[in-house]
């Protein structure tokens, strides 16, 4: 997952895209054993150790209509993965390494200056490489509520609600523990208290009109 802003209003957003993606995985949500973040040079350095996947980043920034420097100059196309403008463009990048219980391993890469949206690749069993981008809608940002105030009143109405609030409680989990790490001189820190399993709706809970 790839993402832009500072924390952490905008790292809860990132993770929270990312686990609605990951948590349909087969057999559903398991919870997360280890977390670790790290920042600055840390991060491009844990790149080149193969920690995360370039791969992926450049599949994930492939989706962005945002990418910034030379493509905002003079309107080229880049591959800022490996161009050597990455590091130029994102002057302090943080890495949030996620073990989930079950192997599953998860990275989101806040890229503030690089871009200026929010893109998750993946590689899914028999289909390789999958990306997409997350629509942001446009300023100001009503739509954004609107959708938010539908969803509750759908929550009144049946009596459920429409998406899985565990994936809330998990998310909120791993931001706290990350940023733990963080002030822990960023080591990697065993939650058992992310111990969450759930299984996520079959239907889309993309907006509609």
């Amino acid at each position: 997952m790839v993402g832009e802003g500072e924390s952490d209003p905008m790292d809860y957003h990132a993770l929270e895209a990312m686990q609605a993606m990951v948590e349909r995985r087969g057999g559903g949500e398991t919870g997360v054993k280890a977390v670790q973040l790290i920042e600055g040079d840390a991060v491009w350095k844990a790149g080149d150790e193969g920690r995360w996947s370039k791969e992926l980043l450049t599949a994930a920034l492939s989706r962005s209509d945002t990418p910034q420097g030379l493509t905002v100059t003079d309107g080229r196309t880049q591959d800022l993965v490996h161009n050597g403008e990455l590091p130029k463009l994102a002057k302090n990048p943080w890495a949030y390494f996620i073990e989930y219980a079950d192997g599953l391993k998860a990275t989101l890469l806040m890229l503030e200056g690089a871009l200026g949206d929010f893109n998750f690749a993946a590689r899914v069993k028999g289909l390789g490489i999958q990306s997409t981008q997350f629509l942001l809608t446009p300023e100001p940002n009503v739509t954004y509520s609107a959708c938010l105030v539908g969803k509750v009143e759908e929550m009144f109405t049946t009596g459920r609600a429409p998406y899985p609030v565990e994936r809330t409680l998990l998310v909120s989990g791993i931001l706290e523990s990350c940023l733990t790490s963080r002030v822990q001189s960023h080591t990697r820190l065993e939650t058992p208290h992310l111990n969450v399993h759930y299984q996520a709706p079959r239907e889309s809970q993309h907006c509609r009109a």
